[in-house]
């Protein structure tokens, strides 16, 4: 038996001798979310929505920032070892502990989150402080969504890798094992003037990153064309805080990250129905190939895998580049266009539709559809 594998099973046992306790003390138990290989805390965004929209209160949902979210095997690249999820996810579940007065916290881990979960439940008395825990993508009983209680590790039919977790039907299941009954819906209950803020962070990293310029425009959802003058403007000081800013819940809106050294990048992105602080961003800089280009669009998913056997997906109306039947941790598509006038391409999964404009390469601008249903 593999020593990780005995971890897992040293850890459920652990759990099990606690979780009898239930939700009887408290109904809404802080719940800690922990994100996987180079994500950040923004990954949870439409889980948070959908615990709101069913009562769970905005102050017991945590979701943290590993600071360097990219495993490493080589100590000489900034990248986490395996030990640093760990350090975060301990450091954030006595925050939590603290701060609610709770006396045990739920955690939902998704891919190489899970990994840090199981581990601090195997180690010194973390599982004192855990009433449940679920591991979406993680390995443990194979690659799938696992659940962990009562000294028992079941898989969830038909939840596996990025996608699961955060899906209506990966919320649904994670909503049923915490309170035992299903939720009263899996839509996400929009709000009058959501307030939104988040960090903007290193590339590669979840560091704040201080001097960069912030500006925020409500745009056209057919065409992502400006509407007006910025909704928003701010520079970034040492926490890397873009906010806060009060949007409208049926707006899209386009973000513009000017920084020394980064190409100027345009995330665009759908309305954002609820509050949130983790309306997580970076810059990026282009790549040498592509200075020459028209415009440079990217479609990013980063809650979850594309998929084609899965997904229905479109960037400009057709297929992805570089995105073929099967293939396996592809989150990101490019398309690169020819010189032309500025126009519209939509980027489309699932039913989520964003509309961008071909900001020109010429001028070192890059643009970001980013997806998050």
């Amino acid at each position: 038996m593999r020593p990780l594998r005995w971890l897992a099973i040293v850890a459920t046992v652990s759990l099990g001798a606690c979780a009898h306790l239930g939700l009887r003390g408290d109904p809404h138990p802080p719940i800690v979310f922990v994100h996987g290989e180079g994500d950040s805390a923004a990954l949870w965004q439409t889980t948070i929505w959908r615990f709101e929209s069913n009562g769970w209160p905005r102050g017991r949902l945590h979701a943290i920032d590993v600071p360097y979210p990219l495993s490493r095997d080589d100590d000489a690249q900034a990248r986490s070892p395996t030990g640093d999820p760990l350090k975060a996810l301990s450091h954030e579940v006595d925050r939590v502990l603290a701060r609610t007065g709770a006396r045990k916290v739920v955690l939902v881990g998704d891919s190489r989150g899970g990994d840090a979960i199981r581990h601090y439940l195997g180690e010194g008395d973390g599982a004192t402080k855990v009433s449940r825990a679920i591991l979406g993508g993680a390995p443990n009983d194979g690659i799938g969504a696992t659940r962990l209680r009562l000294g028992r590790s079941d898989t969830v039919p038909g939840l596996a890798w990025l996608a699961a977790p955060q899906g209506p039907r990966g919320f649904e299941q994670i909503w049923t094992f915490i309170t035992e009954q299903p939720p009263s819906r899996t839509a996400i209950v929009a709000e009058t003037a959501p307030v939104l803020d988040g960090r903007i962070s290193r590339p590669g990293t979840n560091l704040p990153m201080a001097g960069v310029r912030v500006e925020v425009f409500e745009v056209a959802p057919q065409t992502g064309e400006r509407l007006g003058p910025p909704a928003h403007v701010l520079t970034t000081g040492a926490d890397g805080r873009w906010g806060p800013m009060t949007a409208r819940s049926d707006a899209p809106y386009e973000f513009v990250l000017s920084a020394p050294g980064f190409a100027i990048t345009h995330v665009y992105r759908s309305a954002f129905p609820r509050a949130s602080g983790i309306v997580n961003m970076h810059p990026t800089r282009l790549a040498d190939a592509d200075r020459s280009a028209g415009s440079v669009v990217t479609m990013t998913r980063p809650r979850g895998y594309f998929d084609l056997r899965r997904d229905r997906m479109s960037l400009d109306g057709a297929a992805l580049p570089g995105v073929s039947p099967g293939a396996v941790g592809v989150s990101e598509a490019k398309l690169v266009l020819p010189p032309g006038p500025v126009r519209t391409v939509i980027a489309e999964v699932n039913g989520e539709r964003i509309a961008v404009r071909t900001w020109p390469a010429s001028e070192n601008r890059a643009v970001v559809a980013e997806l998050h249903y």
